[in-house]
C-alpha cells in the first residue's frame, strides 16, 4: 500500500500530542501539523516542561524502543513542590496517568499501519517521574513504550521515517534515532543537527517535510555500494583502505597485549590508553580524574579540542544523563550526576 501523506501527516501529530496531553491529563491533538508544534506546550501540575527528548531506539528486527522525556528545572520552591506532588501521583496510580498516553499511541500506530502497509503495534507500556540531583534539580517525566514494526525491513537494510513523515519539533523539542551495532548510516534525510556513534539528532524548530526523517541502514557484512564508501574507486585504493584498517586492527591489538603485560601483582586491569576511548569516555575520565567537576575551558585546553567539538561532545553526554552543565560566573561547568533525590 502506498503511504498517503495526509495520513502520515495525522500520525505524527498524534504522536506528539499523545506524549503532551498525557501530562496534564487533557487531550490536546490538534487537527492539522501547522498547530502540531503547541502539543510539546504542556503542564504537569502547573509545571511546564524546559525541554523534550524524543530517544528512537531502531533494533535489527524493525522494532523500537521508545523514550519521550519531558525535563524540568526545579529552581524555585513552587516548581518543586508542583513536580513532588505530580511524582506521588504518577507512583500511586501509574495506570491512570499513562492511560491517555497508551490510548493516543495505540491509535497513532494503527494509523501508520493503515499508511505504511506494514505491520505494526504497540506494547510494553510505562511511565515513571523522578527528581534528579545534578547541579541543578530536574523534574524528570519518562513515558517509555515498544513499537513494533516501526521500521521496514528490506534486503537487510533497515528504512526508518516513513511512520514520522512531517513531524514537527518545537524549539524545545530534540529526535534522537539511533540504530543497531554493526549497523552504517547510508542515508540520512534531511542532515541532522548533529551526528554521534550510531546517532542522528534534530533540534527544534523543525518542519520536516512529507517525505522526511529518513535514515537508511545497513550492516557492513551486506556488501553494498551504499555500505562501502570506496566500491567505486579503483582497486588500489580499496586494497589501500584495507591495509589501513588491518594495521589499526593489529595495533589496537598489540595495544593491548602491552596493556596486560604491564599489568600490576593486584590483577587489576590497567586504565585503557586514551586513544582507544571514545571522545565521550575522555571526558567522563577528565571528570572523574578531576573529582567530578571541571569547566567546560578546561576541556577544550586539556584535549585539545576546538571549543565547537567540545560542546558538540558536551551536548551527546547531557543527553544520555551521564553529565550535567551549569553556569558559574561567566564560565560553564560540568559535573557528574549526583545522588537522586528520593525526598
Amino acid at each position: 500500500m502506498g503511504t498517503r501523506p495526509s495520513a502520515v501527516l495525522l500520525v505524527a501529530v498524534l504522536c506528539v500530542s499523545a506524549v503532551a496531553g498525557s501530562l496534564s491529563g487533557v487531550a490536546t491533538s490538534t487537527d492539522s501539523a501547522t498547530s502540531a508544534g503547541a502539543a510539546t506546550q504542556t503542564e504537569f501540575h502547573g509545571v511546564t516542561p524546559d525541554t523534550v527528548v524524543m530517544d528512537v531506539q531502531v533494533r535489527e528486527n524493525g522494532s523500537a524502543a521508545w523514550n519521550v522525556t519531558y525535563r524540568t528545572r526545579l529552581d524555585d520552591s513552587d516548581t518543586a513542590a508542583a513536580f513532588r506532588s505530580y511524582r506521588a501521583d504518577v507512583a500511586n496510580n501509574s495506570t491512570t496517568y499513562s492511560r491517555q498516553f497508551v490510548d493516543r499511541m495505540t491509535g497513532t500506530v494503527r494509523s501508520a499501519e493503515r499508511a505504511t502497509g506494514r505491520e505494526m503495534a504497540a506494547r510494553n507500556f510505562g511511565v515513571r517521574a523522578e527528581v534528579r540531583e545534578f547541579p541543578q534539580r530536574y523534574g524528570v517525566v519518562v513515558y517509555s513504550f515498544e513499537w513494533t514494526g516501526f521500521a521496514g525491513t528490506d534486503d537487510g537494510r533497515l528504512r526508518v521515517g516513513d511512520a514520522l513523515s512531517g513531524l514537527f519539533l518545537d524549539e524545545k523539542t530534540r529526535l534522537l534515532v539511533t540504530w543497531p551495532d554493526g549497523y552504517d548510516a547510508a542515508t540520512v534525510r534531511p542532515e541532522p543537527d548533529e551526528r554521534r556513534t550510531r546517532t542522528a539528532v534534530w533540534r527544534g524548530p523543525t518542519d520536516f517535510p512529507a517525505d522526511q526523517p529518513r535514515l537508511v541502514l545497513a550492516p557492513p557484512a551486506t556488501g553494498g555500494p551504499l555500505d562501502r564508501p570506496w566500491a567505486d574507486a579503483p582497486l588500489g585504493v580499496g586494497l589501500a583502505v584495507v591495509a589501513v584498517l588491518g594495521v589499526g586492527i593489529a595495533g589496537g591489538w598489540w595495544l593491548r597485549r602491552d596493556d596486560r603485560a604491564s599489568a600490576g601483582t593486584d590483577g587489576e586491569p590497567p586504565e585503557p590508553p586514551e586513544d582507544l576511548l571514545s571522545n565521550e569516555e575522555r571526558v567522563l575520565r577528565l571528570l572523574e580524574r578531576r573529582g567530578g567537576r571541571v569547566k567546560q575551558k578546561a576541556v577544550v585546553d586539556e584535549l585539545g579540542w576546538t571549543e565547537a567539538k567540545t560542546s558538540q561532545v558536551v551536548g551527546a553526554l547531557r543527553d544520555q544523563g551521564e553529565i550535567e552543565s551549569f553556569r558559574l560566573g561567566r564560565e560553564n561547568v560540568l559535573a557528574l550526576p549526583g545522588e537522586r533525590q528520593e525526598s
